[in-house]
């Protein structure tokens, strides 16, 4: 499940988008709980995170995160010039925004995000004394970084490794806080219909796009531009989670930031020597200047109306790249019945279309917990997005029965 190496593989419920339900049924082999996330259906993402589509480039992104006017600034991990689709590129592209407006002559600034990105910005440019004020259309802050604790233990429904922790900042923010971080192994079995365990040789011959492809770029093989990916570089070492989750990080800066919740923007008009925001209810603010941090699944979906409207080249790049989709499925048990000592299960034998339920990541190691996740990205992700709640966790037992011998 390393992001940074899924194209060198492939190369050889609506509201908030998430439901959360406590209980189900009792009994060892029958989930007594379960989270399932649904991001193409956010209505403040819109999928996952971006990745390289068929006829896009580097230079999209670097266009991404192009000022308009040096007043409209742009952060989030689309934008990033080097590498995209990572907590740490969200990160990252909030500080260079913000060192964009250390620049300008802008001294009341606008955020739009409470994300990674937009919490990074504002930490960094409060911290210098500008007067900054956050618009976040949700109830929450995280954006795509949500740990939920509804199963009884930290679960994080969107982003959850840290990819590559030498010298990531986030790993340097983590362990300037005290925060626990836990390698993952690489450790997997994969198990046949019957409860077999099958080699490697005897996998079906697609589920290399499902696990490298489609898992990693929440897109399918087809439709990633392969050649824009071959001399990306990242930072190296373990990919490691938050036992404690995700959410740990924020504490990492100021508690005094200025947000608004509840606040969707509709509209960024910058004709004049300033900014004015306004949100779908009428209400406006104005500012020197604005980030604007939305995902970028959001841009393409126009939600957002610019007066004047942004550069070609921006409106380009928006359209050219691609918006991945990346679901989970937690499952909490009694007890562990499955295969407790590794941290990969793959389930290729499981009667569902071929993307669906077929691989799962082993929490047990991790959190101590009878939990488990199903992953579903890119197409399956999709198609499964429209099934209510009761189909998809039949599915996902179907696949675990099957796996784990259970008639049913």
């Amino acid at each position: 499940m390393n992001r940074r190496y899924f194209i060198n593989a492939a190369m050889g419920a609506l509201a908030s988008g998430f439901t959360t339900l406590p209980s189900i049924a009792q009994g060892t082999r029958t989930p007594n709980g379960y989270i399932r996330t649904n991001w193409s259906r956010d209505p403040y993402s819109f999928g996952s995170y971006s990745y390289l589509a068929k006829g896009s480039w580097r230079r999209d992104h670097v266009a991404m995160g192009r000022p308009v006017g040096n007043r409209v600034f742009f952060a989030g991990e689309a934008t990033h010039p080097s590498y995209n689709s990572t907590v740490h590129a969200a990160y990252e592209s909030g500080l260079i925004a913000a060192e964009a407006v250390f620049k300008s002559s802008a001294t009341r600034i606008g955020i739009v995000g409470a994300g990674m990105s937009g919490l990074a910005a504002a930490d960094a440019l409060s911290k210098q004394g500008y007067e900054v004020t956050i618009w976040e259309a949700r109830e929450r802050i995280g954006g795509r970084i949500w740990t939920d604790s509804n199963l009884g233990t930290p679960l994080d429904l969107g982003a959850s490794w840290i990819h590559g922790s030498n010298g990531n900042p986030l790993a340097q923010l983590a362990q300037d806080r005290g925060i626990i971080t836990q390698a993952t192994t690489d450790s997997y079995i994969i198990r046949g219909a019957d409860g077999r365990a099958m080699q490697d040789r005897d996998a079906p011959h697609w589920l290399e796009n499902v696990l490298s492809v489609q898992h990693s770029a929440g897109a399918d093989s087809d439709e990633i531009n392969t050649l824009a990916y071959w001399r990306d570089t990242d930072y190296g070492g373990e990919d490691v989670v938050f036992p404690g989750g995700y959410a740990q990080l924020f504490d990492a800066f100021a508690s005094d930031l200025n947000i608004q919740f509840a606040r969707t923007l509709t509209n960024v008009d910058f004709r004049e020597d300033a900014v004015q925001l306004q949100d779908e209810s009428g209400q406006a603010d104005t500012f020197d200047a604005v980030i604007v941090t939305v995902p970028l699944g959001v841009l393409k979906e126009r939600k957002i109306t610019f007066t004047p409207p942004l550069p070609e080249e921006k409106q380009q790049s928006i359209a050219n790249l691609g918006m991945g989709v990346l679901d989970k499925v937690y499952l909490r048990y009694d007890d562990v019945f499955w295969d407790a000592d590794v941290t990969w299960i793959v389930t290729p034998e499981n009667g569902l279309p071929q993307g669906q339920f077929n691989q799962w990541l082993n929490l047990y190691p991790y959190i101590g917990k009878p939990v488990i996740m199903a992953f579903n990205g890119a197409q399956p992700a999709r198609e499964l997005a429209e099934l209510p709640d009761t189909e998809i966790v039949e599915r996902a037992q179907q696949t675990l029965d099957s796996a784990y011998l259970i008639e049913r």
